[in-house]
């Protein structure tokens, strides 16, 4: 996703003076929240269902800022703008909802960097800068009027910390699974703001944390924002079908789009990477299944319990 300065040519006064307007009034509905986003960060989340089984990045946003939903699970392709989608959403909460706080914990601690430097690269942009109190550490932003945005490390005593309302975990398939059922136990609810729990991730790692909270999403409560490649693709618009390489995946659904990904670049990954890379890191279908022994072993065909009971009388 492509980002500007969203004070280019404006006043530096007037843009203040909107952003408190918003902070004090509040944000009526999703598609002002969009508009919003769109003016003041410079990004146009992609809106329009691509794929009927999946749900456009602009659907987990909203859902999340107006606590819609709490704990969630976006399951996406690789390069589709999930952690930025987490900072985003991190950003907004601190804006918008006094006293919020978030941690945020990666599957390694660059991963929560690169979450984290997003929001700090906005918070040092003019109109935003008064709403950070005092200075932006490596670590940790404080806001004015209370409310904090913290990166954890993957340890157990920071997992054991203090109990904010928000916790954000950022490609679960490279966490420890001690480290990830720690975290579980940290949200919250206080000050009227809801605690959740939301994981953004690629699943390519086959019977991997990933795939095991996919799969028991219902049972444990977590609503699934699924988008691939196709959700955030850029609209295909003069290209020939009959010849595309992307024909077979596609089918058409490109031509609905209106998101970021460049059409070329889609094209370059499929012909490099291999059948299960592409499946898993791009079409979100299943996890990859390079490096198993056994590439055709399903745990759902080839597991069975109790296959020779014991005889109590034997």
């Amino acid at each position: 996703m492509e980002t500007f300065n969203p004070g280019a040519g404006w006043d530096a006064r007037e843009l203040r003076r909107l952003i408190e307007h918003y902070r004090n009034e509040g944000i009526g509905d999703k598609e002002e929240l969009l508009d919003f986003v769109e003016a003041f960060w410079g990004l146009r989340i992609p809106r329009a269902r691509v794929c009927p089984e999946h749900t456009p990045p602009a659907e987990y946003l909203t859902a999340a800022f107006f606590e819609e939903v709490q704990n969630c699970v976006c399951w996406a392709s690789r390069g589709s703008g999930k952690t930025l989608n987490g900072a985003l959403a991190t950003w907004l909460d601190a804006v918008f909802k006094p006293g919020c706080e978030t941690k945020i914990l990666g599957g390694s601690f660059e991963q929560s960097q690169k979450m984290y430097s997003h929001i700090k690269e906005r918070f040092a942009t003019p109109p935003f800068t008064h709403l950070v109190k005092g200075e932006m550490l490596k670590t940790l932003t404080r806001m004015q009027g209370g409310g904090s945005i913290q990166i954890l490390t993957a340890s157990s005593k920071s997992v054991r910390g203090p109990h904010p309302m928000k916790v954000r975990l950022d490609e679960i398939d490279e966490m420890h699974p001690e480290i990830y059922e720690a975290a579980l136990f940290v949200p919250q609810t206080a000050k009227g703001i809801k605690a959740a729990i939301q994981i953004y991730s690629t699943m390519h790692k086959s019977y991997g944390l990933m795939h095991r909270v996919i799969t028991d999403a219902a049972e444990n409560g977590y609503r699934i924002f699924k988008w691939c490649i196709f959700d955030v693709m850029e609209k295909c618009e003069g290209r020939d079908c009959a010849i595309c390489p992307l024909w077979e995946d596609c089918g058409g659904k490109a031509k609905n789009a209106d998101g970021f990904f460049k059409i070329e670049d889609a094209i370059t990954k499929k012909r490099l990477a291999s059948k299960a890379a592409w499946d898993a890191e791009a079409l979100c279908l299943m996890p990859s299944q390079e490096g198993l022994i056994y590439k055709e072993f399903d745990i759902s065909v080839h597991v069975v319990s109790d296959p020779f009971p014991l005889d109590p009388g034997a």
